[in-house]
């Protein structure tokens, strides 16, 4: 983001343009559904049981909640929204247990967490303070509801986001219900220390509140998540982020040396390249790891670090990725669905997974150009080793 997108954005948070509130007529809820039937339904093809509301972990179950809305008051249009469950409504029910590492909570914690599913925000938005508004006005609404703890589950592309703010990998990297992968993480809602030692954003709307409900409910908190890492020492997640394996400007320096993203990032600058493998993800495979889903959104692709996967339909195996070859590209230079499902081929598999805002981040005009005509020539190579 440029500097002027970045004063742009702060002034935004600071005016009040963004406003974040909860959910308690129905033209407000109708209004929450079309922007989860954009981002669910027909951007990332994902929606469990009767609507676009339901939580793979817990589908269908008659579980409370509370929903949020967020609304750009420019424009008096809902943008974005967040789905809030006490973690103790959910605690019987298996998948959600397994999916949120419940089972690790004491009863009287799990009564003062919280679980966020469907947060979602227009494409439009995603750049803009927006997310940082409804996430402050969460933190608020739980620390006075006398929540401790907030847990969620995330995209390894959405790893680094949350870090920032403060959240805390709970256990590790894991195949979703619907394919892909998935990493559990906690916040711990009073910990100012975490919140300063990462410099979350979060740190400065929420430190007086923060302070004036601690007590020892928080206390009990953060003495059980440092029990919990004395127990199993520090939580891996199981994934890294490339740039810290291979140099800050992913050139290999520091890594194995092999520059195996060259097919997207051949011709680049030092800058974008960096911005292009900027928070890529490293993630080691099981053999039948589902890496893409056939009909999912394109919103991923990425490298096979090492082994390979298979693209299949229908059950049928159509082609094989090795080393060093890129995938998924296709979904996300046509923005449609995946026509194949990738799956890992055995236990030594490790691919690196990019977000589809890596190519939205190259300034540099040249960058751009350069990446785009290095798809070209991969999707092309793929056409010609097609037919022969």
């Amino acid at each position: 983001m440029s500097w002027l997108g970045t004063i742009a954005k702060h002034v935004d948070y600071l005016s009040g343009r963004y406003e974040a509130l909860p959910v308690r007529d129905d033209t407000l809820r109708a209004a929450v559904m079309q922007v989860l039937d954009e981002v669910r339904r027909k951007e990332l093809k994902r929606v469990h049981g009767s609507s676009a509301l339901e939580s793979a972990a817990f589908v269908d179950a008659e579980v409370p909640y509370q929903l949020y809305a967020l609304k750009d008051t420019r424009h008096d249009q809902v943008i974005g929204c967040v789905r809030v469950t006490r973690a103790d409504h959910i605690a019987t029910l298996a998948q959600s247990r397994e999916e949120y590492h419940l089972d690790e909570f004491p009863p009287e914690l799990l009564a003062r967490s919280q679980v966020f599913t469907r947060l979602a925000i227009l494409r439009d938005y995603r750049k803009t303070a927006a997310s940082l508004v409804l996430f402050r006005r969460l933190g608020e609404d739980a620390l006075a509801g006398g929540m401790v703890t907030t847990l969620l589950s995330c995209e390894p592309g959405l790893y680094a986001s949350y870090l920032r703010l403060g959240f805390r990998p709970l256990g590790s990297v894991h195949q979703g219900s619907s394919g892909g992968f998935r990493i559990p993480m906690v916040l711990m809602n009073h910990d100012l220390e975490h919140y300063r030692r990462v410099k979350s954003p979060m740190l400065a709307p929420l430190s007086a509140q923060a302070e004036a409900t601690a007590g020892p409910a928080s206390r009990e908190a953060l003495l059980w998540y440092r029990t919990l890492e004395a127990r199993t020492g520090t939580i891996d997640p199981g994934v890294a982020f490339y740039a810290d394996n291979a140099g800050a400007d992913g050139t290999g320096e520091g890594g194995d040396g092999i520059e195996v993203h060259a097919p997207l990032t051949r011709g680049l600058s030092a800058a974008g390249r960096a911005a292009v493998l900027h928070n890529a993800i490293e993630i080691p495979c099981h053999a039948g790891d589902v890496v893409l889903a056939a009909g999912d959104g394109g919103r991923n692709m990425g490298f096979v670090l090492s082994g390979a996967v298979q693209a299949q339909i229908g059950g049928r195996t159509v082609s094989m990725v090795g080393e060093g070859e890129l995938f998924g590209e296709i979904a996300v230079v046509m923005n449609t669905t995946r026509t194949a499902t990738l799956v890992a081929v055995g236990d030594d598999t490790r691919v690196l997974m990019l977000s589809q805002t890596c190519l939205d981040r190259l300034d540099d005009p040249a960058d751009r150009t350069q990446v785009w005509r290095n798809l070209a020539q991969v999707l092309a190579t793929r056409v010609i080793r097609f037919h022969e």
